[in-house]
């Protein structure tokens, strides 16, 4: 018996270590096959320019297509965020310049194109001026007091966010208060979605 267990041991340990063997090769397989279908299909966004994405932000300004083309917009928002989690930081006056024309988005009332609006300002907002962040302020305590939920739950998100890095806004404290006095059960359930 002894014999006999010591042989199925034996057997179970080769066929256990085949199929471990056989299951890393396929996982090897497959890991070769993505790598050649990343090498055949490149990054959408792998040929950005900054200054080119900068400049083509300016159409921001352009109240006709903010209101007419709001995945147009959405797309430039993908792509500055791009630019920005790749590492290439902006300068002073690029952030202002790009916050000023971000201001502009809120004419729309695309809720896809508002929800990457706020994404935009919630990501940006942590790596530049305090100073600069004003700019949004009054756009973001509008949308607070809406009474679209989707809109009052993201600008009060990114407005806390703002406030927790800045501690400046003491007039937050105070439309906050009103606002979430009066949120829906839609609203609440919105800003718990993080």
């Amino acid at each position: 018996d002894l014999c006999n267990m010591s042989v199925d041991a034996s057997v179970e340990d080769a066929s256990a270590s085949l199929s471990i063997s056989s299951m890393v090769k396929e996982i090897q397989g497959l890991k070769d096959k993505f790598k050649r279908e990343d090498v055949d299909s490149p990054s959408p966004f792998a040929d950005l320019e900054k200054a080119t994405v900068l400049q083509e932000c300016r159409v921001f300004s352009d109240s006709k297509i903010v209101t007419e083309s709001p995945r147009k917009c959405s797309q430039l928002i993908t792509k500055l965020l791009h630019i920005v989690t790749q590492g290439d930081s902006m300068s002073s006056s690029e952030v202002t310049d790009v916050f000023f024309g971000v201001t502009k988005l809120f004419q729309s009332h695309d809720a896809l194109l508002r929800r990457m609006v706020y994404f935009f300002i919630k990501e940006v907002a942590e790596t530049c001026n305090p100073d600069d962040i004003i700019i949004v302020t009054s756009s973001l305590t509008k949308d607070m007091n809406s009474n679209e939920d989707l809109f009052r739950a993201n600008s009060i998100r990114v407005l806390a966010k703002m406030y927790v890095r800045s501690c400046r806004h003491s007039s937050f404290c105070t439309n906050s208060e009103h606002c979430l006095a009066g949120l829906t059960p839609r609203c609440l359930e919105l800003l718990n979605d993080t």
